[in-house]
């Protein structure tokens, strides 16, 4: 789309400069010729002196009427050029002003020189004195008002006030001088087309008085004159087509600036588009931070409310490292900069990644910054969190290497042989990672004791609600207690598979937990294994690593109480502990 309106502008470019330029010195050249012709007549026909001295009187009025009609018409264009120069500044100046391109500037300069130039013209065609006169004045006076308005505009835009600027763009004052300059200038054409009409028709006079006097004599002279209307007349059409033409390039111009003002309406709406999708937001500051722009409201304010404002007032920054810091560092070394600036507003803090680069003028000074800010808060929160995390997960893992040293140990102690040590710490190893499946899958905030039970049936599961019954509320069982009961339940349900309920088809195994109130008043959780159906149960002579660990381990690590009863008829096992080691969600 943007290179087919570039296509449409250079073809409107190309039209308008194929006109070629009006050339006062052809106009003198050819008041020069017709003076040269009036002693040529005079030399052809000595004869009639009379008839020569009377041609001579007329053709020099003849000439003076021409010359009248030259001027008014030279006047004429110039007052349209003069209209033009200001049209061509005030599209720059709104090219500047929408687009903040200093490029456009170099063009204003231009027009107003132009300008300067095109008064010089209009003021050397007019009469000294009389309705043209005062008309030439006022497009004068016009002009110098409506070009000062200009230098203030571009003089904010300079400065980097855009938003005052378009303000005094879109008052009604600029667009009275141009209908004021308009209405002058199409009265100075009037007016000199009135002057052209008489004069032409003085012309006309006196053209017909030199014929009908020397008819007989001045033949020759007849036809100089012809041939001299002639060529008035073809320069006469080619003003008339300049003239067309001028107004075509008006007409030409006004058109270029809508479409470029629509156009620009269209990227700004983009471009604030791109702004909002994208969270960004994009500031201008002058050498004192003081907002000079800004895409969005911030900290409660809207856009318009913080411009004018200083870095102060607006932003809430702590600590040293702030976003003022890094700006005026920008404006010292005129290098761009970025950080990282916490902000603490209404009690909430925010992390914002800034981008800083220096404004320049066109001269290469620095002017002041933009500045660009992405809120990052929620990647701060998972840095945080990824380190607090990491810290965990070494504090755990030295924590899982004690447990896992400690479980070698005894299993080696009470093993009889390499592979019997071998199968025995590979299913305590299994028991621990299930425990520990259990509570990554959690986030390690706890495990839910239905599930804590089941991983550490292992290859029992199957026997869930045949042989084995379990029976409880919803229980979370803190991360360091759900890692010594689940080593419990595994040397439980060992020994039950080998000796115990679970190895007959015809044994049961009930698991239960409850939370009750102990004799103090003090809640406590009750956690109870209980065999039946199974082979008649024997304390056992040695204390091994099992039993360590269901009789004294799991007491002593949940500050709790074992209770063991080798019943005849099955195993009986209760642990007691501290309703503080259970999750409150």
């Amino acid at each position: 789309m943007s290179e087919a309106r570039s296509g449409d502008d250079g073809a409107d470019l190309d039209g308008l400069t194929s006109v070629p330029p009006a050339s006062p010195v052809t106009i003198v050249g050819l008041s020069m010729r017709r003076r040269r012709v009036v002693p040529a007549v005079i030399a052809v026909f000595t004869l009639l002196a009379t008839a020569c001295a009377i041609a001579g009187v007329l053709a020099w009025r003849d000439i003076q009427a021409t010359e009248a009609v030259v001027e008014a018409r030279q006047a004429r264009r110039a007052g349209t050029l003069v209209l033009q120069a200001i049209l061509d500044a005030e599209t720059r100046q709104r090219g500047f002003l929408l687009t903040r391109d200093p490029a456009y500037l170099k063009g204003y300069d231009d027009s107003k020189a132009e300008y300067v130039s095109l008064m010089d013209d209009l003021r050397a065609h007019l009469p000294s004195s009389g309705p043209r006169a005062e008309l030439g004045a006022a497009v004068g006076r016009i002009g110098a008002e409506k070009l000062a308005e200009l230098d203030r505009t571009v003089a904010l835009g300079r400065a980097g006030r855009f938003d005052d600027a378009l303000a005094l763009v879109r008052s009604d004052h600029g667009l009275s001088l141009m209908d004021d300059l308009r209405r002058t200038v199409s009265d100075l054409t009037v007016e000199a087309n009135d002057d052209v009409g008489r004069s032409t028709a003085r012309q006309a006079w006196l053209s017909g008085l030199l014929v009908s006097a020397i008819v007989a004599a001045l033949t020759c002279v007849a036809g100089l004159a012809v041939l001299l209307l002639l060529d008035a007349k073809r320069y006469f059409g080619l003003l008339e087509t300049r003239e067309i033409t001028a107004r075509q390039l008006a007409e030409t111009l006004e058109r270029r600036v809508a479409r470029r003002t629509r156009e620009l309406a269209e990227v700004n709406q983009r471009f604030d588009a791109a702004l909002r999708a994208s969270g960004v937001t994009v500031m201008t500051q002058d050498r004192d931070l003081v907002f000079t722009w800004i895409s969005r409201g911030i900290f409660g304010r809207t856009a318009p409310e913080i411009v004018g404002r200083s870095q102060q007032e607006v932003i809430p920054e702590t600590g040293q490292d702030t976003g003022a810091t890094i700006k005026r560092a920008v404006i010292e070394t005129g290098e761009p900069a970025r950080g990282d600036v916490r902000i603490l507003f209404d009690g909430n803090e925010t992390w914002y990644d800034l981008t800083v680069h220096p404004l320049t003028s066109d001269h290469g000074a620095i002017t002041g910054v933009i500045a660009g800010a992405v809120e990052i808060t929620r990647y701060k929160e998972q840095e945080a969190r990824i380190r607090l995390l990491m810290r965990e997960l070494t504090h755990r893992s030295k924590n899982l290497l004690t447990v896992i040293q400690a479980i070698m140990r005894q299993t080696a102690s009470n093993s009889e042989s390499i592979d019997d040590f071998e199968t025995r710490f590979s299913a305590r190893l299994q028991s621990l990672a299930g425990s520990h499946d259990l509570l990554v899958r959690e986030d390690w905030q706890g495990a839910s004791m239905r599930d804590l039970v089941r991983s550490q049936l292992g290859h029992y599961g199957d026997r869930i609600d045949s042989q084995i019954e379990m029976t409880g509320e919803s229980l979370q069982i803190r991360p360091d207690a759900a890692q010594h009961i689940g080593m419990a339940l595994h040397e439980l349900a060992t020994n039950a598979a080998k000796y115990g309920a679970l190895s007959t088809p015809t044994g049961k195994v009930g698991i239960s937990w409850k939370v009750e109130p102990a004799a103090d008043g003090i809640p406590m959780c009750t956690l109870s294994w209980e065999e039946s159906g199974g082979p008649p149960v024997e304390r056992p002579g040695r204390r091994g690593f099992g039993r360590v660990v269901i009789e004294r381990t799991v007491a002593r690590a949940l500050h709790g109480e074992v209770r063991i009863d080798y019943a005849a008829t099955g195993l009986r096992w209760t642990l007691e502990f501290p309703k503080s080691l259970v999750s409150d969600s």
